[in-house]
């Protein structure tokens, strides 16, 4: 027997989902191991080995394709736990990247933390000014040598590269996505001069329009390179000894898997690892429960991460922004804020205000219930102190909690505002919940999307424990708690097939040359099948998909249109500008295109995949009981305003077809189903959890 295993590493847990070739699904989940995650992945191998009733090494000696989702890139990048970077540019620029763009001030912040003025502040420098080198060149906009690029200055940085102990260079000229000789020179030399050097080219990396956004990408896959390449070859040689002889697979936030030769070079693709495992995983779940749009929420033990399956495809982000940088790279389009099992709850001293979050306890030392030395009291403190959760049966009871030590957590916070340890408790929920359900409105309705044409899927260890608090008012009636939903990022990754992309930056007016765009295309569609060819020596089946980036004439902002044929006459161009038109007015209302203005291709992007032919899911574990059984257990409700007898149903032990009312609690090994009173829960013939309000 053959398995597929995928464990995504968070901050506070890793998961571990693991496939037999013919469907049979397990799960194991072990608490993460920062610095040294490896140890942690390997843990929840072992706890999914226990369940299979079969060694860890007898598991990897017969794994076909061993994924993993990571977190590392982004801790690295928020902590600036990277390498000592050098970026060259071209003279006269070299304080493109300090400068950044006034936006800068307020990206990635949420609304509460643009509202406070006086928290405006640009990012955490990623290099200093000293660490930033001009040289004289020059190439235009229609990728023409101006000037030529200066050798002697080349050899006088490199010297004091050299000096500097410098360990990765970024280089990002000016125009080099039109003419890439001058970096493709800079690169020969450095390499000449230091092999050691890890060098990224932004021609190579980020060849889109944005002097600012390559730059600062080109910088962060750089600083990034060595902390990733060195975590990269713990792990593989972490499963090497632990039996596993074949390459591991790394997911990318683009939503596909790489080797880790591919991904040691673009690190900075790495920064929406864990996250983009579950949108890939709703994708998968969704083609078989036949939802076309869906709206994806985690909610892991330090963030909330939202993302959106619409017409039956991932959609990647316009302007991926980490840490206060725009990234140009293709990444799943995720928002993130810090509200988690783990977000701590205080008091803001000046208004008396009780506040949630964005703070986190982490994996260590977590929560007060988990009895690891945490001082702090946090979501999961609230809710165990609410009785959603028992302490006898958290992680399949191998984990009892520390009810008591709760409650003292809850109370210092109780005691400042003056309530009772349970309304403190209730609201530290219903304030997390209020945060989460603004950012589902926020990534459906002011994006142009009817949150009453989506499902939900909810997902993440503490997903089921909020997610009725967190769907009321956001106009979404259809909820689905997958079978898997503690570890549904690495169920995700564990479908997830190769891909790649490659893109390209117009600026021609349409209706253009439809040859001209049929050759662009080509051209990139090469570049990402290459890419894929000479990364993976598994077999897959190859296909490709077309983007067009449209705008208006005079507009900043453009759309991405899916061309699903080949454009070659001028019939298929004008089929291009009615999808922009009925796209656009989906995003800002019917009426609102006016093909008059004039039309813009500022962009072709080319999504290469290989499927995998990974096996199929079956999702049943066979015969289920004929009637529920269930205990009584005491929780507090808002509804009642006190402590009620709820029934407690165990999940393994539900029955087919089953549904009640709520309010109800129902726990499987690794997470506790919530169902409001105002909520009604169905088993369905997958074994997911449907919920609906009444």
């Amino acid at each position: 027997m053959k398995y597929y295993i995928a464990v995504d590493s968070g901050g506070t847990f890793s998961d571990c989902v693991v496939i037999s070739e013919n469907g049979a699904i397990w799960t194991g989940k072990s608490l993460s191991t920062p610095p040294d995650f490896e140890r942690g992945i390997i843990n929840a191998v072992r706890d999914a080995a226990e369940t299979m009733g079969i060694g860890a090494a007898e598991l990897f000696s017969n794994t076909r394709i061993f994924s993993h989702g990571t977190t590392v890139a982004t801790n690295a990048l928020i902590t600036r736990n990277g390498c000592k970077t050098a970026v060259i540019t071209t003279k006269g620029h070299e304080d493109a990247l300090i400068i950044g763009r006034i936006f800068q001030k307020v990206a990635g912040k949420t609304s509460d933390e643009i509202q406070d003025l006086s928290a405006w502040e640009k990012a955490v420098p990623i290099v200093k000014k000293k660490d930033i080198f001009g040289i004289t060149e020059r190439i235009d906009y229609k990728g023409e040598e101006i000037v030529r690029l200066s050798l002697e200055e080349l050899k006088a940085i490199a010297d004091k590269l050299i000096e500097g102990g410098y360990e990765a260079v970024a280089v990002s000229l000016l125009w080099s996505l039109r003419n890439d000789s001058h970096e493709q020179a800079v690169y020969k030399y450095l390499k000449s001069r230091n092999p050691d050097w890890f060098l990224t080219l932004s021609s190579v990396l980020s060849p889109v329009v944005g002097e600012y956004e390559r730059t600062a990408t080109t910088t962060i896959n750089a600083f990034l390179s060595k902390k990733i390449g060195g975590y990269l070859s713990d792990l593989a040689d972490g499963l090497k000894k632990s039996n596993f002889d074949g390459e591991p697979l790394i997911m990318k936030s683009s939503g596909g898997i790489a080797t880790i030769r591919q991904v040691k070079e673009t690190s900075v693709s790495l920064l929406m690892s864990g996250p983009a495992g579950g949108v890939n995983g709703a994708l998968a779940l969704s083609k078989l429960l036949g939802h076309k749009n869906v709206v994806t929420t985690d909610v892991g033990g330090t963030s909330f991460d939202v993302g959106l399956i619409a017409d039956g495809e991932m959609v990647l982000a316009k302007e991926p922004v980490f840490d206060q940088y725009n990234i140009n790279y293709p990444m799943i389009d995720i928002v993130s804020i810090g509200a988690g099992g783990g977000s701590v709850a205080w008091v803001q001293e000046r208004t008396g205000l009780l506040k949630v979050g964005p703070q986190s306890v982490g994996a260590l030392p977590g929560p007060v219930c988990y009895g690891k030395g945490g001082a702090l009291p946090t979501l999961t403190d609230a809710n165990l102190v609410l009785g959603r959760m028992n302490p006898k049966y958290f992680l399949g009871g191998k984990q009892n909690l520390d009810f008591e030590g709760a409650r003292r957590a809850i109370k210092t916070i109780a005691d400042t505002i003056g309530k009772s340890i349970e309304e403190t408790a209730l609201g530290i929920v219903e304030i997390a919940d209020a945060h989460m359900a603004d950012l589902v409105r926020k990534m459906t309705v002011q994006r142009g999307y009817d949150p009453r044409t989506f499902a939900l899927y909810s997902f993440g260890g503490a997903g089921p424990l909020q997610v009725c608090g967190y769907t009321r008012g956001t106009g979404i009636k259809n909820v689905v708690i997958p079978k898997t939903s503690s570890v549904f990022s690495a169920y995700g990754i564990v479908q997830s097939d190769i891909n790649a992309l490659a893109e390209e930056s117009l600026h021609l007016a349409l209706p253009a040359d439809p040859e001209l765009i049929y050759e662009k295309v080509e051209r990139l569609k090469a570049r990402a099948v290459k890419e894929i060819e000479e990364g993976c020596n598994l077999n897959y089946r190859l296909s490709t998909v077309v983007e067009l980036m449209i705008k208006y004439n005079g507009q900043k902002q453009e759309l991405p249109v899916m061309a699903p044929f080949a454009i070659k006459t001028a019939e298929d161009m004008e089929r291009v500008l009615d999808l922009f038109e009925a796209k656009y007015e989906q995003f800002y209302g019917k009426g609102t295109s006016f093909r008059q203005a004039g039309m813009l291709l500022v962009g072709l992007r080319v999504k290469a995949m290989g499927d995998l032919n990974l096996p199929g899911i079956v999702m049943r574990s066979g015969e289920r009981p004929k009637e529920a059984a269930f205990e009584m257990s005491r929780v507090y409700l808002h509804e009642s305003g006190g402590w009620t007898d709820v029934p407690f149903y165990k999940f393994d032990q539900l029955p087919s077809g089953f549904g009640v009312d709520g309010p109800a609690i129902i726990i499987s090994n690794h997470t506790t189903i919530y169902i409001a009173p105002d909520f009604i829960a169905r088993l369905d013939e997958l074994e997911n959890i449907n919920l609906r309000q009444r």
